[in-house]
């Protein structure tokens, strides 16, 4: 397929799949049943009839915003909360989001509500912790509404992680801890065909505005569509649940028999017909799209792209200095680079010849315990939790990325899975889990959750945090496997580079507007001449806009505000004090990360 770069390959961190508007950033200041909070006194809870502080309701509102919210789609409520019981959700409608045009059409009138509640509160009067909180929420208000006419930009079906893609994936790993949650995968299950319905009519108000994807991303998301759905009766999906159905406690052989049956029923009626109409749909609308290059194409395609770096990123630094520093990554570390090959000539061959990249025998588990391990001396000991290594069903490999990280539950953390896609080039498997597993995804995500972060921050997702931060402790890992350091250093750059120039050409076509000839003669100087590499990367940073910049401006601001904090600091510089401050805030915006590192810093100096 033509995402199988031999430029890069990246990872993806599935994480919520809501139909968030823009960034999910929705809502009001409504309670769980939709009625407005009165400001300064408590009508339920444990504060009823008092008069509240601003500390006090602000922790009302945000508990009822994250209820509010939470159960707007029943994916993510299962994903977020294992026991939602426990959060005071005991009751909800088991259903997934739809693209309700309306729905995008009075998101704007939402934001002003929240923006009004958010105002309500003094600031000042309300915890550290509230402070980041409120300063995320109230980050969110800004950056989304100036954005809240651009919604006919996003695309739910993008070949790379479009909802024809994920939702199989997070259907056939909803967890059964209890008959209810069978009950409310079936429901979902059916529910599959009504949200592509949606999609399709989402789709044609993309055509109305010539907002339509490419006719390449078209087919790309058939053929995906075409794999998925051959030999109906093995579908992956049938097989994973009659596994999970029969480790469940509780049921007789015949109640297990009948949610087969039924499970089975569902997809070979409903689900398969679903993916089968998207492709009918999908070929008609064919031809109707008015742009086959960049988003900077479209009349908003600048403005939005601009958006996508502050919300999805997380970061307030123009297209133009990210660009500029990137390009100075790139010579910086390729003159480092070849000095050190100069200066050492021998490097060379270890380089071409002699470097083994298996290590531990390739074995998951063992690369896993090696790197926790032996990253203890620069960062924060991870708990003790559990860990399921799983592979890509093969139906699947050639559309799913190498490997990724299914986030946990915040209430469930011990339990973590990652899977592997044998079928997608996995030619070092030691660096792929220290992304995804340890000091990767997997243990981010733990050691974050240490901190008892309030629910209401799960709602929000930051991918430059924390791709940025799976990419860092990636090149990091090359140090660890008992090779020469300038070896295990150009092996960590080289793979920097290969990300960056790919940054670059997303900033190059989605910004600056080039065309494929523009890619090609940029990377040919850099040994990449291609063309099914160059027209690999040129459709999927069309088809994924922004996409590369989650992975390496991420990553290079993560080496900022380390650089920040060494040059501060001096002496009084500790490399796992500062990843303990970077994992205590969790995901964030890096603006919001830099001004509190200002203050941590004071705190280190002399310590």
């Amino acid at each position: 397929m033509k995402k199988k770069t031999d430029i890069t390959k990246r990872l993806i961190c599935l994480g919520l799949t809501a139909v968030l508007l823009l960034t999910g950033c929705t809502g009001g200041n409504v309670g769980a049943d939709g009625a407005k909070t009165k400001k300064g006194s408590d009508q339920s809870g444990p504060f009823a009839g008092e008069e509240l502080s601003d500390s006090q309701r602000f922790d009302q509102y945000t508990e009822e915003y994250f209820k509010n919210e939470i159960v707007k789609n029943t994916i993510d409520l299962h994903y977020v909360l294992a026991y939602p019981e426990n959060y005071g959700i005991d009751d909800y409608e088991v259903t997934l989001s739809r693209y309700d045009i309306d729905r995008f059409e009075g998101y704007e009138q939402e934001i002003l509500e929240m923006k009004e509640e958010l105002e309500s509160y003094n600031r000042e009067e309300l915890s550290e912790s509230q402070q980041l909180t409120y300063d995320i929420l109230m980050d969110c208000v800004e950056t989304e509404l100036p954005a809240v006419d651009l919604y006919l930009y996003m695309e739910p079906l993008d070949p790379l992680s479009g909802y024809q893609a994920e939702i199989p994936i997070l259907l056939a790993e909803y967890t059964f801890r209890r008959e209810k949650d069978v009950e409310d995968y079936l429901i979902l299950l059916g529910e599959v065909d009504d949200v592509f319905e949606s999609i399709i009519v989402f789709e044609k108000e993309k055509v109305k505005a010539g907002l339509f994807m490419a006719d390449f991303a078209v087919d790309d998301v058939i053929e995906q569509c075409d794999q998925f759905i051959e030999n109906p009766e093995e579908n992956y999906m049938i097989e994973v649940f009659d596994y999970k159905i029969d480790e469940l406690e509780g049921l007789s052989e015949e109640e297990k028999e009948s949610y087969k049956e039924r499970n089975r029923k569902i997809i070979l009626t409903e689900v398969i017909p679903g993916y089968e109409m998207l492709i009918k749909e999908l070929e008609t609308l064919k031809g109707s799209g008015t742009n086959d290059l960049g988003i900077c194409y479209y009349e908003d395609g600048t403005r939005y792209y601009e958006y996508l770096l502050r919300a999805r990123i997380g970061t307030d630094q123009s297209v133009s200095e990210l660009k500029k520093r990137t390009s100075e990554f790139i010579y910086s570390r390729m003159e480092w680079i070849y000095e050190t090959l100069e200066n050492d000539p021998d490097l060379l061959y270890e380089l071409y010849e002699g470097v083994d990249l298996t290590f531990l025998d390739d074995d998951p588990e063992q690369i896993i315990d090696y790197l926790i391990e032996n990253t203890t001396e620069d960062f924060p000991t991870p708990p003790s939790v559990e860990y399921t290594i799983k592979y890509v069903h093969p139906s699947m490999e050639e559309y799913t990325s190498p490997a990724f990280y299914l986030t946990p539950p915040i209430d469930d953390v011990q339990n973590n899975i990652i899977y592997i896609n044998r079928g997608n080039g996995n030619d070092d498997l030691f660096v792929v889990l220290a992304h995804e597993g340890y000091p990767g995804h997997l243990y981010q995500t733990v050691t974050t959750a240490q901190k008892d972060l309030p629910p209401v921050r799960s709602l929000f997702s930051f991918s430059g945090y924390t791709e940025g931060w799976a990419d860092y402790v990636e090149y990091y890992s090359y140090d660890l496997r008992g090779m020469d350091k300038d070896l295990a250093q150009i092996l960590a750059w080289d793979s920097g580079i290969n990300v960056a120039l790919c940054a670059y050409v997303d900033i190059g076509v989605n910004y600056e507007g080039w065309d494929r000839q523009d890619v090609l003669e940029f990377l040919g100087p850099f040994g990449i001449a291609s063309e099914e590499s160059v027209n690999g990367l040129f459709e999927l940073v069309v088809e994924k806009p922004g996409y590369y910049l989650n992975y390496f401006i991420g990553y290079l601001e993560f080496l900022r505000l380390r650089e920040k904090a060494e040059n501060t600091l001096e002496d009084d510089f500790v490399l796992k004090d500062f990843h303990q401050f970077i994992l205590d805030l969790g995901p964030t915006p890096f603006y919001i990360i830099e001004d509190r590192m200002d203050l941590w810093m004071e705190e280190q100096k002399g310590s």
